[in-house]
């Protein structure tokens, strides 16, 4: 069991903030209208959004280059690794990249030439757009094959609603990769700039299912320490009341 309380809980949460931050960085850069920012809409710093790049990099890309590798959660879902790090991998080295490119290219004063921006995230476009088609597929086998499953009954909070599994299934494999495919498939619309749809589909998609990576990955930090804990106490009193919030 030890196996499952691996680092895929921060790496969740790193996905999901480069998500939500990526398309806040665009609105705020190109001076895009987006609601829900939660930041000044007037202030761009070059160097601030460098750091918070590095920073998610940092951490997001040697951690899901060691699940890719290494596979620590082989033993309880052997696939699980696949759908989970490989992707976040991806991800990790795109946030290197916007990252290296902003230090490089965006002026010191931090006036940003929008379209210098656009023509420097056009080849991109690919990567991100099969980034999607990899979330596609991710998502089409969490849902046919029951891949996420439900979570164990000594595990607080989600453990109450183990039983029924499609509950996480379609949570993971539509709210989550579904949206996250979404966004990915219509970056290139939306980076050219000539459709409000696709702008507005990328800004929502990946907010949303950002947001829901990094809060479910944030709560794994409470039901995953309990889940331990739990098991824990049942290896020296089988009697122990595991159904506990």
């Amino acid at each position: 069991m030890d196996t499952l309380i691996m680092y895929n809980t921060t790496v969740g949460v790193m996905a999901g903030l480069a998500l939500m931050l990526v398309p806040r960085f665009w609105a705020v850069a190109s001076g895009t209208k987006a609601p829900l920012l939660f930041m000044d809409r007037t202030a761009f710093s070059r160097t601030g959004w460098v750091a918070a790049f590095a920073g998610l990099a940092l951490v997001l890309y040697p951690l899901a280059l060691a699940g890719t590798l290494l596979h620590p959660l082989h033993s309880e879902k052997s696939w699980i690794d696949t759908l989970f790090f490989e992707p976040s991998l991806i991800l990790g080295a795109a946030v290197i990249a916007a990252g290296w490119w902003l230090a490089r290219h965006v002026r010191h004063d931090d006036q940003v030439d929008i379209q210098q921006l656009r023509a420097g995230l056009v080849p991109t476009t690919w990567i991100i757009f099969w980034i999607g088609v990899v979330l596609v597929f991710c998502a089409a086998a969490i849902v046919r094959f029951d891949a996420v499953g439900g979570a164990p009954e000594a595990e607080p909070i989600t453990g109450r609603i183990g039983h029924l599994p499609a509950i996480e299934n379609l949570g993971f494999g539509l709210g989550l990769y579904g949206l996250a495919a979404l966004g990915c498939l219509v970056f290139g619309t939306a980076l050219r700039g000539r459709s409000r749809l696709a702008w507005h589909i990328l800004y929502w998609s990946w907010s949303i299912s950002g947001a829901g990576f990094a809060l479910f990955s944030a709560l794994n930090f409470y039901t995953h320490t309990g889940l331990l804990i739990n098991f824990h106490h049942l290896q020296t009193d089988p009697g122990f009341d595991i159904f506990r919030w």
